[in-house]
């Protein structure tokens, strides 16, 4: 079936994660859903009565041609991430999902078609909608579709409807299936209540520097000069060959294109930042070591990758704590996290947590080894009065298929992470949280999100702030309360990525964390131009200072209640917003050539205030602000 997930609902886009993205909405947006609600019931039903007699007689009608044309992906959208795709596309997207998966679920449990048949099936759909090339498509549909039929066969209520809600969660693939949607945690009662947003203390002196290391992505595949314009999700690969055009072949330290990182860029970001910053106190690196690859991912490949950064960062900074969590590529079949309770060893993730267990425990307490073992989270106390909590919320990323299986297993860690939060309440002690996928993003299963956002009401006085990657964007995100919507209680910040996949420059971040509270006071970018890197392939790349966010901004600090003005602020300065898209982007050079317009920028802007899939609150209220502007404030510099 759903090797029809991974593939066909233009999976390999799903798989890849690259920059989320808000869409806004337009006003008659209920309108359009209910439309594409109909017609996508009326498209399911033609498809599978097309395919039926496709698969029967073998000649495709000229209408199953004409429906998998409209099906097919646009290329360029391989490099986004499916919450950054035009709401047209989003469209186009779960139609193919409801087709796709609708048709599948019939040849699995009416016709009652074995493995290999519905694999080979799917390849050919694959091939059909030009996802990926044919061999590539039996690679990842091999991959995938074991735990597929294993989570349809045992759960025979499962519909379309609800796979692709789960999936897309947006648009016209609503999931109401109670299930999924009626779960919840034990909060405990207390707590100090929320009155207004969080302010902080501003930089000082003896503030703690902390390193932000994300989204290495290394590529043991990576060859310079190799073709970076292959026609698949990852490029600049070996067994793509050399390319006829010199300019279509990969850069020395990188490519802007569709690849990742040759090892020396990897080795070159990470000696950089502990060159630069000797005095930094710890370091966070929140994961994705491993490459965009996915239909060739292998459990060997991944360990090798996974220790040689390890011994990396154990080689550079040999006297810092470094905390780590996993990125959702960090497991093969890429994204997919099974429950613990899966023991089937051909899908457990046992593996990867084994792995990280023993080598993480260079820097972490022998206390957090079980619960990274079950489940590839921990907490640990860094110094009196602070601790560190890393997650491994990549169980509740919308493409981890086990969803599907068992929503209510995501119950677990969140009522760990509660139970911790509540100890260091009790403790006195002040909490940075650590994980991969931005918890408001619109790929961060919405359910578990309403639930993390019910915790985060209740210790916001505890977590001072979250440290995120997985975008590859430099960006922030303010969280507020559910209860009292114009309270800014928190702060995200990601960290951007050293990868350059796709169209950014490579960067890390740099934190001042003030000694008493443990909130961030500022933060600084540093990156450098690939551009000018490759084109000076025989010396190391020139890393240099991408902004001061504070001293750019010019606001006081970094508080929840300082980037909540700044975001109102950007509401009503389009010229202010776009520099930070600009920021946002690292200046990556296709980002800048292609430029942000006013719907582009909408989009940013309500990124930053945006904490659950579908919850438009705050962005309705934000750009309202923006499109007030009069048209003589838009001239500014693309």
């Amino acid at each position: 079936m759903v090797a029809i997930g991974k593939i066909l609902f233009l999976g390999v886009v799903l798989l890849v994660g690259v920059t989320h993205g808000y869409q806004v909405k337009p006003r008659n947006y209920d309108k359009i859903v209910q439309q594409q609600m109909k017609f996508n019931e009326e498209f399911e039903k033609e498809f599978l009565v097309e395919h039926l007699l496709y698969t029967e007689t073998g000649n495709m009608s000229v209408r199953l041609q004409e429906m998998f044309e409209y099906l097919k992906h646009k290329p360029d959208m391989f490099r986004q991430e499916l919450d950054n795709h035009p709401l047209e596309y989003q469209t186009t997207e779960c139609t193919a999902c409801r087709s796709l998966v609708t048709t599948y679920l019939t040849y699995r449990r009416v016709l009652n078609w074995d493995r290999d048949r519905i694999a080979a099936q799917a390849a050919s759909t694959c091939d059909s909608l030009a996802i990926l090339l044919p061999e590539n498509c039996v690679k990842i549909i091999d991959k995938n579709i074991d735990i597929f039929l294993y989570i349809i066969d045992n759960r025979p209520s499962l519909t379309a409807q609800t796979i692709c809600g789960v999936i897309f969660q947006s648009g016209a693939c609503v999931l109401q299936d109670p299930e999924f949607l009626n779960w919840s945690i034990n909060v405990a009662p207390g707590g100090t209540p929320i009155t207004s947003s969080k302010t902080g203390p501003n930089r000082g002196p003896n503030d703690i520097k902390i390193i932000h290391l994300t989204d290495l992505h290394y590529d043991p595949h990576y060859r310079t000069g190799y073709n970076a314009v292959c026609g698949e999700p990852c490029c600049c690969r070996e067994e793509q060959g050399i390319p006829e055009n010199p300019a279509e072949g990969a850069g020395e330290w990188g490519d802007y294109r569709d690849c990742d990182s040759p090892w020396k860029a990897v080795e070159d970001a990470v000696q950089e930042a502990g060159r630069r910053h000797p005095d930094a106190a710890y370091v966070y690196h929140t994961g994705d070591i491993i490459d965009h690859g996915v239909w060739m991912t292998t459990i060997p490949g991944n360990v090798r990758s996974i220790t040689r950064t390890m011994e990396l960062l154990k080689q550079v900074f040999p006297n810092k704590p470094v905390y780590n969590v996993l990125g959702n590529h960090e497991i093969t079949p890429t994204n997919v996290f099974a429950p613990s309770h899966i023991t089937r060893p051909d899908f457990s993730a046992s593996w990867v947590y084994d792995l990280v267990a023993d080598q993480w425990s260079t820097w972490l307490p022998a206390a957090t080894k079980p619960t990274i073992q079950h489940g590839g989270y921990y907490t640990a106390l860094v110094r009196p009065g602070f601790r560190v909590i890393g997650l491994n919320n990549n169980d509740a990323y919308t493409f981890n298929w086990w969803i599907l299986y068992d929503p209510a297993y995501l119950r677990s860690q969140l009522q760990w992470l509660h139970d911790t939060l509540l100890q260091a309440e009790l403790a006195g002690e002040k909490v940075h949280i650590l994980a991969h996928i931005p918890i408001g993003a619109g790929t961060s299963f919405a359910p578990w999100s309403r639930q993390y956002r019910r915790i985060l009401d209740r210790f916001w006085n505890t977590v001072q702030a979250h440290f995120h990657g997985h975008t590859h964007a430099d960006e922030f995100n303010v969280f507020y309360s559910q209860a009292n919507p114009q309270h800014a209680i928190n702060v995200a910040f990601n960290g951007g990525g050293t990868v350059p996949f796709s169209n950014f420059n490579p960067n890390y971040i740099v934190y001042y964390v003030n000694p008493q509270t443990f909130e961030v006071t500022d933060f600084e970018s540093y990156f450098f131009s690939l551009s000018e890197a490759n084109r000076n392939p025989l010396r190391n790349p020139l890393w240099q200072p991408l902004y001061s966010f504070n001293r750019d901004f010019n606001i006081p600090n970094s508080s929840p209640a300082s980037l909540d003005a700044l975001a109102r602020r950007f509401g009503s300065n389009p010229a202010e917003l776009h520099r930070y898209w600009q920021h946002k982007v690292k200046f990556g050079d296709p980002f800048i050539e292609e430029g942000c317009d006013g719907a582009c920028l909408m989009n940013h802007l309500c990124e930053i205030v945006t904490n659950t899939a579908n919850d438009d609150t705050k962005c309705n209220e934000i750009i309202a602000l923006f499109r007030e502007i009069e048209d003589d404030k838009w001239n500014f510099e693309q």
